[in-house]
């Protein structure tokens, strides 16, 4: 049987955890909302927001919004954004800065089109037989969830947003930007929709984000 000690050390753990993930999915916060949301009171959200910046994971800010004192936010760090795993990114920059030394920017465009092709084979086949644009976009971010870009479905005006709170490729497409033009037009042609990006990491966003309407007949 658990100690007094070790419940509540497990509980803090469980509560820190949750704090990061809100953090990441959410963007920075003020603490009565991170409160709300861990379900916790003030002082036991401050509590564990405390011990998380003296290990450098979470930071505080002040943010004026219109008239009044400014609002203090929490907000993870870079150590914080780290501990959500960017798929072998070391090694997936060497091999992209390998093939442009090789076989120069056609390589790296025959390597991004196979990319693409793969990605796009998988998704048409968990997508075929699907006709209402809305199943379409929720099993597309389910699919994307799995592949760790933390991402879901949200009702938007004359469409739906398809928002991606991580992305594990990003040190590999910030050394090739083309990926990401090419994974936007994956996802015009499995949806079969007009996708257009809304917000963008490597453009300074904290997330990636697509709306998605149906295409003009």
């Amino acid at each position: 049987m658990l100690t007094k000690f070790e419940v509540e050390m497990n509980t803090s753990i469980i509560a820190n955890d949750r704090a990061i993930r809100i953090l990441k999915n959410k963007g920075a916060l003020p603490l009565t909302q991170l409160a709300r949301e861990l379900g916790l009171t003030n002082e036991g959200a401050r509590f564990n927001l405390i011990k998380l910046a003296k290990e450098g994971l979470v930071s505080a800010s002040a943010v004026v919004t219109g008239r009044g004192r400014p609002k203090q936010v929490w907000a993870l760090t870079g150590a914080g954004h780290a501990l959500f795993p960017d798929a072998h990114a070391e090694v997936a920059v060497k091999l992209i800065e390998q093939v442009k030394t090789l076989f120069g920017e056609e390589g790296i465009r025959a390597v991004i089109s196979a990319s693409a092709q793969d990605a796009r084979l998988r998704y048409q086949a968990a997508l075929g037989g699907l006709q209402d644009l809305e199943a379409k976009v929720k099993t597309l971010a389910a699919l994307r969830d799995q592949e760790g870009y933390m991402a879901r479905c949200e009702q938007a005006e004359q469409g739906y947003l398809l928002i991606e709170d991580h992305c594990p490729i990003c040190s590999a497409a910030a050394a090739c930007q083309n990926f990401c033009s090419s994974e936007l037009q994956v996802f015009r042609d499995v949806l079969q929709a007009d996708v257009s990006r809304t917000e963008h990491v490597l453009g300074g966003g904290r997330r990636c984000a697509y709306k998605i309407v149906p295409l003009k007949q």
